[in-house]
């Protein structure tokens, strides 16, 4: 079984328990104001803040390098630690991963919310991608966390997004070294685009609700992807749009939130 690292959030008499999904590169603590703010909300309610494998405080998965590998991994990890998922959250790649987790748990009563993600395949692009490309040109060491911030926003990126990838630089002796490992990370996000998951949602397995956050100014979900959500809104399948970009959470963390406390 894969080692994953975990933050839980909550109430410990809290009755149910959300599983939160980070992003690519991310970890599970990306989500803990949103946790907080929902934990507050809703009592009843503890979030699972996970580390997917490869990433954060987690090892290698055990189930290969792909969204059903993840997926497998993450309910491996569920089942040792003696967890009943009432919900589970996923941005982006782990959007795709909370999918393949409902697929695979379908016998159970399960709320999924897709946060910027898309059950579908496209070709390989986006901000993520062009930062695997851009990190692969640069030192693969830093004498600091900072000097990799100037570097990267030296090439047009945001300061925020710069700062959250610096946290995946980890004190090596004098220097500042990756603790991803890039060419896993390239095998993850091709699977991201190529695996198809339209089947967990067209239609929904009994006692599944799905959640989707489209993100209005961010193209991973796209317009076509946006009306097949909406074709397959049938009461169990539901769409929220919110104003922002791919990273609404840490933009909007209070509408987020709201969303969640209202509709879990």
């Amino acid at each position: 079984m894969a080692s994953l690292g975990s933050l839980r959030i909550g109430s410990p008499h809290a009755s149910r328990h959300l599983l939160m999904l980070h992003g690519i590169y991310g970890w599970g603590r990306n989500w803990a104001a949103i946790a907080r703010r929902l934990a507050a909300a809703r009592p009843d309610y503890a979030c699972v803040l996970l580390d997917l494998p490869h990433h954060g405080e987690s090892g290698p998965g055990a189930h290969g390098d792909t969204v059903r590998g993840q997926a497998d991994d993450v309910a491996a990890w569920v089942e040792a630690e003696g967890l009943t998922i009432d919900a589970v959250l996923g941005h982006s790649f782990g959007g795709k991963v909370a999918l393949a987790l409902a697929d695979r748990w379908r016998d159970r009563e399960l709320r999924v919310w897709i946060v910027d993600s898309t059950p579908g395949t496209r070709d390989p692009s986006g901000s993520a991608w062009s930062l695997l490309h851009i990190v692969r040109e640069l030192p693969t060491a830093f004498p600091s966390r900072e000097a990799f911030v100037t570097t990267l926003t030296n090439r047009g990126w945001a300061t925020g997004i710069a700062q959250w990838m610096a946290t995946n630089l980890e004190r090596r002796g004098e220097t500042f070294a990756w603790r991803l490992d890039f060419d896993v990370m390239e095998r993850l996000m091709r699977d991201f685009y190529a695996t198809d998951l339209w089947t967990v949602i067209e239609p929904p397995a009994p006692g599944h609700t799905f959640h989707f956050i489209k993100a209005s100014d961010s193209a991973v979900m796209s317009d076509d992807a946006v009306r097949r959500v909406e074709a397959a809104a049938t009461g169990r399948v539901v769409l929220h749009h919110l104003d922002g970009s791919h990273w609404i959470h840490a933009e909007k963390p209070d509408e987020v939130a709201a969303l969640l406390a209202q509709d879990l």
